[in-house]
């Protein structure tokens, strides 16, 4: 299994969530942070947009949403299928699919979202992307729940030899400290491909969420 190798190594291994005060291995724990912040994150968000069209009634381009929304847990779930199979693979289209995500998220909530690419390579290995999605998509999720952002702005450079992602929106901003699940899941992430994951906010100053990790065999 290439893709879990890095989570079974000891020296880059994180703490690990606990349940009932025991810590779980290593390959529920990678399990737990795919579900939560891929399909249960999407399939949540159509309940909630579910509940307002019972209210409200649906238009045309909100059951396109939705459709878009479906179509993006499935392929969540066909992803970590892929991954657990473990066939490691170089992918292309990341800074593409990022700007598509971007777009369903901004109609999705009203947020202006922008994508700022000053360099990125054109193929990545597929659980850098994977992880890297996730990520951001915990970011964005963080931002739409709690931020009050107006306008949110991820940024892909490759600098140094290293994959730098940043998300940074204009809301009231998290304590640097703060966060659940979500934000040590992104912590986890990071750690498990070599990298670092910051997050820097002020109240009434918004907050930027940064993570670096190597290039490693990208192209």
């Amino acid at each position: 299994m290439a893709i879990l190798a890095p989570a079974l190594e000891p020296a880059r291994q994180p703490t690990h969530p606990t349940v009932g005060g025991e810590a779980l291995d290593p390959v529920r724990a990678w399990l737990a942070r795919e579900l939560h912040d891929g399909a249960v994150q999407r399939l949540t968000a159509m309940v909630v947009e579910l509940e307002g069209l019972k209210r409200h009634g649906a238009q045309v381009s909100d059951l396109e949403n939705l459709q878009a929304s479906a179509r993006g847990a499935v392929g969540d779930l066909r992803q970590l299928l892929y991954e657990l199979r473990g066939e490691p693979r170089l992918v292309s289209g990341f800074a593409e699919t990022l700007r598509l995500h971007l777009s369903e998220f901004a109609a999705a909530t009203g947020i202006d979202a922008d994508l700022i690419v000053h360099s990125w390579p054109e193929h990545i290995q597929a659980h850098q992307a994977a992880n890297l999605g996730r990520i951001v998509g915990e970011a964005l999720t963080n931002v739409r729940r709690h931020s009050a952002a107006s306008r949110v702005t991820v940024t892909l450079q490759l600098v140094n030899a290293h994959l730098a992602v940043t998300v940074c929106d204009n809301g009231r901003g998290m304590h640097s400290g703060g966060g659940g699940f979500g934000v040590r899941g992104m912590r986890e992430r990071a750690s498990l491909l070599g990298g670092r994951l910051t997050l820097d906010g002020r109240p009434g100053s918004g907050t930027t969420v940064r993570c670096v990790l190597p290039l490693g065999e990208s192209r």
